[in-house]
């Protein structure tokens, strides 16, 4: 019985202890120090190859639709000269009554034809505008989609618990993060990580004038 008595003492201490032990590792486990990095998403946007790339697809696509859209103008302009030159025309007194009604109704018939691709300019006008937002938008939802993927990684393999844009501003326009150590600073690894495998974009040319 004696036995019996130490052995069941024996297993209580123990699990006594382990108790302890396990308390002891939670609460050191809750008491590690939160680890802190800062970025600027605004330097990770705008140097991000991938941006350069997209921006430069949009630029062409929006040419693409000024150019049409120029098209348009041109022949808007060409309609309102004609119209204009057959309205004169019908109150020639040198023309006869029965000439000066031709010119009259091909003048009608001029001032719909303006006012239909007058329409139809500022219709396809809109409409551009609106699609080259929403595709502007898209891309850029997808590429920060990208640069926050590679920071929750980095994040992951590293231990780090928060990350702060060091280019958010406050709505007094004044930095969300008034300071932060150079350490804690991972703009810079987070831009290669993104960067690799992509080829620079060629320097901008400019606008033209």
């Amino acid at each position: 019985m004696t036995g019996k008595k130490g052995s069941f003492s024996f297993v209580l201490v123990l699990a006594f202890l382990m108790t302890v032990f396990l308390s002891a590792g939670a609460e050191a486990k809750e008491k590690k120090p939160l680890k802190i990095a800062v970025v600027n998403m605004d330097t990770l946007f705008a140097n991000y190859h991938k941006t350069a790339i997209e921006e430069a697809k949009l630029q062409k696509q929006a040419e693409l639709y000024q150019e049409y859209a120029q098209q348009l103008a041109e022949s808007l302009k060409k309609l309102r000269t004609e119209f204009i030159t057959l309205r004169d025309a019908s109150q020639n007194a040198a023309l006869s009554a029965t000439e000066r009604e031709n010119r009259r109704l091909n003048a009608a018939d001029k001032y719909n034809q303006y006012m239909a691709k007058e329409r139809e300019l500022k219709e396809y006008s809109r409409t551009k505008q609106a699609q080259l937002r929403d595709e502007q938008d898209k891309m850029r939802h997808a590429i920060l989609t990208d640069i926050k993927k590679v920071i929750s990684s980095k994040c992951l393999m590293e231990g780090i618990d928060l990350v702060l844009d060091q280019g958010a501003r406050t709505p007094g326009d004044i930095s969300s993060v008034v300071y932060s150590s150079g350490a804690l600073n991972i703009t810079s690894d987070v831009l290669k990580t993104l960067n690799a495998g992509l080829k620079a974009p060629a320097p901008s040319k400019g606008k033209k004038p």
